[in-house]
This record gives structure tokens, sequence and C-alpha cells, in this order.
């Protein structure tokens, strides 16, 4: 297996994709994972009523830069119609990839009908999957999780349905919706699906954060490349050590959490504004600093900053590097 993959003739430089992440996958911290050597990015969820409607905060959503490519849309919601109002009416030239979100587990998402609350009615996913593929000028893919209720079934044959409309390739979360993110991820079932579905693209997606987590889930499942969601939060650099899967003799990229730490937060402050960028990244830093061995006591002075320069000023008086 190669470390590249080319899906329907779009060429993806790593089979190790970034999962959408609601508040996490903006465009600063795409590009972060891209440079460790991430494959396939993805925006943040996008509402396809609020893009129909073209409310203006939801642009934001959809912001993205030159060396991004390949980068996927990813769109949810409950309404045919408003996905093809909201593809036909935007500009989506730049994406490679329209991804439907059939998966999101969290409540706002599922009392909108959208997410992994169309995993209910195998009927009303194959007509959303056809409607956006009627209209879209991009390959089309699908995003979903085992089912919606831990213990129903029907796993292998909601995936063979949406297999029938062709989308470009299926990403499959190892967890039901109602599992949200406890426990571990099914990659059994996963292999379940990729057996069903044959020389079909499937992309597995739950639980990888480590080189080994990597090997053991392509060794189960055969899948044709993984997602990787929360374990890329705080850690970038992961889709490096992943990538080493398949060239174990490549040197491995040398990096700074520091310097890392200060590129993502000048990134978010120049997209949000100080304040604002501030407080969106107190949630990386927590993350990033996991890996400084900081106590918790001096994690929380990071907490407790409201400027850029105060980050600075104590990622030097901590020693982190």
């Amino acid at each position: 297996m190669n470390k590249s993959i080319n899906i329907e003739g779009v060429h993806i430089p790593s089979r190790f994709f970034l999962a959408p992440m609601a508040g996490y996958t903006d465009y600063v911290f795409r590009s972060l994972c891209r440079e460790f050597g991430a494959g396939l990015l993805v925006t943040e969820l996008v509402s396809v009523a609020a893009l129909s409607r073209q409310i203006s905060k939801t642009y934001k959503y959809m912001e993205y830069l030159e060396h991004e490519a390949p980068l996927s849309l990813q769109l949810f919601g409950s309404n045919e119609d408003e996905y093809k109002k909201a593809i036909e009416e935007s500009d989506l030239s730049f994406y490679s990839f329209i991804d439907i979100n059939m998966g999101c587990p969290t409540r706002k998402v599922v009392r909108s009908g959208g997410g992994s609350a169309i995993l209910t009615d195998t009927n009303k996913m194959l007509s959303i999957l056809r409607a956006v593929k009627s209209v879209a000028k991009c390959p089309v893919s699908v995003k979903v999780r085992l089912g919606f209720k831990r213990g129903e079934g029907g796993t292998v044959e909601r995936i063979l349905a949406l297999k029938e409309e062709k989308p470009a390739f299926i990403t499959l979360h190892g967890r039901y919706a109602s599992d949200m993110y406890r426990g571990v991820a099914d990659w059994e079932a996963i292999a379940e699906a990729k057996n069903a579905l044959g020389d079909f693209i499937l992309i597995g997606n739950g639980d990888v954060k480590s080189y080994s987590d990597a090997v053991k889930a392509f060794e189960i499942s055969k899948v044709d490349g993984i997602m990787v969601g929360r374990g890329a939060v705080g850690c970038p650099w992961i889709f490096d050590e992943l990538n080493r899967v398949f060239e174990p003799n490549e040197e491995p990229k040398k990096y700074s959490i520091k310097d890392i730490i200060i590129r993502h937060l000048k990134g978010c402050t120049h997209l949000y504004g100080e304040i604002r960028g501030i407080h969106f990244m107190r949630k990386f830093i927590m993350k990033y600093l996991a890996y400084a061995g900081l106590t918790r006591t001096q994690k929380i002075e990071f907490m407790q900053t409201e400027s850029v320069e105060e980050i600075i000023n104590l990622l030097q008086k901590h020693n982190v590097s």
C-alpha cells in the first residue's frame, strides 16, 4: 500500500486524513496538520440551512488558504432542497470534495435532524446523497457512524446502500452516535464493513492516536485510509509519526512545541482577533502543554492570560521548548 491515494482523480498525499471537528479545524490548525503530512483536510461542519440562506458568519467556517488543497467541505443538514440551494448558490470551486456529515452525534446537530440523526432513515440518507450529487461539481463523500443506537445493527446494510449511490468514498467512525466519544472504537465492525465493500474506498475513524494504533487499525480492518480527529488536537505532528507506517526509514520532522504554540496562537489571533483568538486557543494550549511536562498550576497560568505577549513570556518562563 502506497502512502498516497488517488480518489476520483484527486491526488491525496497521505492516507491519514484530518477529521472535521467543530470548533477546531479552522485553516490555522489544518495548515499545521498539513505541514506535518496530513492527507485530505476537512473544514469544520457547515450548516446547509445557514449556507442556503447566506448567513454571513457561516462563511467563516469555510475560509481556507491556497496551500490547503486538497480540501474537503463538510456539510450537514436534513433538507435536500437546502443542500442543493447551498451548493448551487455558493462558490465551492476550491474544494476537492463535498463531504456529507451523517455521523456527528452532538445534540445541536442531531436536534436539527442532521448528522447522525439521518442514520435512523436509510431512505433519507440515500435521498440526501442523490440530491448533493445532482448539483455538486466535485466528488461527493459521506461520513457515518456504525449506527444511531448501540446494538441496533444494520451497519453493513447502510454502507452497502450508500455504495450503490456511488459516493467517492465513505468514512466510518467505529462508534454508535449514542456512544458519543465514550468507550473504544470498534475496528472489527469497521473491518466487517470493509469486507462487504470489497474494492470500494472506505476510510476508518476512531481512536488512532499513535503509530501502533495505526498499524493495528490497518491490520484489523484493511481500510484504505484512516481519519484522525482528537489525536491531532494539540499534536499536529502526529501525522509525521503516522506516515512512517508507509515510510519507516523517513527521518522524523524536527519541531518545537513552543514554536508551534506561538504560530498557532498568532494564526488564531489574526483570524479571530486577539482576545477571542486567545480564548479560542486555550483548549489547544492545554493539549500542547501535556507534551511539555508542566504542572497543573503552571498550565493554569496560561488560562489566565489575555495577551499574546504574556503567553510567550510564560513559555519562556517555564522553559517550554
